[in-house]
């Protein structure tokens, strides 16, 4: 009999368990928990702050109960999971105590990262990434009733609590220490019209600028300084810099590393019997065929599936995924495919603008990036091309796709640009 344990148990975490649990009715699944609540989508968690959702629609697979019972797992709930010996398959837990498995899988997930600044345990200082954070922020902004608030963070989680604060009729301010907002994913030119957007809504910008500390003033309200001495007052300040994998309790284990844990492509470590999965590891990136941290709810799920298969003695392989970033927040969406850091000034470039759609994409011999503007509609066509462009030898667009595009209004020649099938 198959003995796994499963570390964290998000959509990674799931997947590889409901995987596990199809090629092998008789495994025993062991799952380790830090929390007793079930595996939920954290990008679901701002939607229900401001009441787009309800609870239980961020917990897509539902309670943990019923998953305990219809997957037969052994869940040990609030039970940290503190060390890994990995050569003897080993778990440790924070109570001292060790279990052996045949097959280990490490789906620990990702944690906001809040910079250890003065003031940032104040009270009215937030951050944004699991189901408790937003139980706590919903209570909050019902409670306190916040007139004002600061994000610091233009990320894809700080957008989201920019709209949960603006959604209350806040006054806000977006501050970010790059020159513009999702600075790793899109051009400048892109920048450009999302920064418009979001003034013309109201929102007071400030980029280029680093967090000190925040201070609390006389009347309670919260003022976050920044290194150029520039000053911000607000009620409730958001910081959403961005996450770290929680990989730290792996420290001496012996497992491969980079900024996450690096896997092969059937999600196995460095470690015969570890596998990783989700946002705690780097898996297989098409366009650049190395290793790199994605941490899409997509792929967590997908490379999950894939280790809980290979687990138990079955065969599968992640197929590896390109670097995705969308947005959609206060009626805006913004999806970015690709590389921006991989465009040099001698690529081609195609730019078209018409309404509220806007494109820009860049190409040496393969594509690059793509940005686009108001196109949620045809976003995973896009995404699924860019991939099949990098995987297929000579890739084309298949006629029904390219109609499919050109009836929403994508025009021929950005289709033609990124390599559709052109006819008469």
């Amino acid at each position: 009999m198959n003995k796994i344990a499963i570390i964290g148990f998000g959509g990674a975490g799931y997947c590889a368990a409901e995987e596990a649990r199809k090629c092998d009715p008789d495994a025993r699944i062991d799952v380790y928990l830090d929390t007793d609540i079930g595996p939920y989508n954290p990008m679901l968690t701002t939607y229900y702050v401001k009441g787009a959702i309800g609870y239980q629609d961020m917990f897509p697979f539902g309670s943990l109960e019923k998953i305990e019972e219809e997957l037969k797992l052994n869940v040990f709930r609030k039970t940290p999971v503190v060390g890994l010996d990995a050569a003897e398959k080993t778990v440790i837990r924070a109570d001292g105590s060790e279990e052996s498995y045949d097959s280990i899988l490490i789906s620990t997930g990702a944690s906001a990262f809040v910079p250890p600044v003065e003031g940032k345990e104040l009270p009215g200082v937030i951050k944004m990434r699991t189901a408790e954070d937003a139980v706590f922020l919903k209570q909050y902004l019902s409670e306190k009733k916040p007139k004002t608030g600061l994000v610091i963070g233009a990320s894809w989680v700080g957008i989201k609590v920019l709209e949960d604060f603006m959604s209350c009729g806040m006054d806000c301010t977006l501050i970010d220490g790059a020159d513009w907002a999702f600075s790793i994913a899109v051009f400048p030119q892109t920048a450009q019209r999302i920064h418009q957007d979001l003034e013309n809504k109201g929102v007071k910008l400030g980029f280029g600028q680093m967090l000190d500390h925040i201070e609390q003033e006389s009347d309670g309200q919260l003022t976050a300084v920044m290194k150029n001495g520039n000053r911000y007052t607000a009620d409730t300040v958001a910081v959403c810099i961005g996450i770290r994998p929680n990989v730290g309790f792996l420290a001496g284990s012996g497992i491969a590393m980079n900024r996450a844990i690096l896997v092969d492509e059937k999600m196995r470590t460095s470690a015969p019997g570890i596998y990783a999965a989700g946002d705690c590891c780097e898996a297989y990136e098409v366009q650049s065929g190395q290793q790199k941290n994605i941490g899409v709810w997509f792929n967590a799920r997908k490379q999950g599936a894939v280790a809980g298969a290979n687990m138990v003695g079955a065969c599968k392989e992640f197929g590896g995924n390109a670097l995705l970033n969308l947005a959609h927040y206060l009626d805006y969406d913004f999806i970015s495919i690709g590389d921006v850091s991989a465009c040099t000034a001698e690529d081609e470039v195609y730019e078209y603008e018409k309404g509220e759609l806007y494109i820009r994409a860049v190409r040496g011999e393969k594509l690059k990036c793509i940005n686009m503007i108001g196109t949620a509609q045809i976003n995973g066509i896009m995404k699924n091309f860019f991939v099949k462009s990098f995987e297929t030898e000579d890739a084309e667009m298949d006629v029904p796709t390219r109609c499919h595009l050109l009836a929403n209004g994508i025009p021929a020649e950005f289709i033609d640009f990124i390599g559709g099938k052109t006819f008469d």
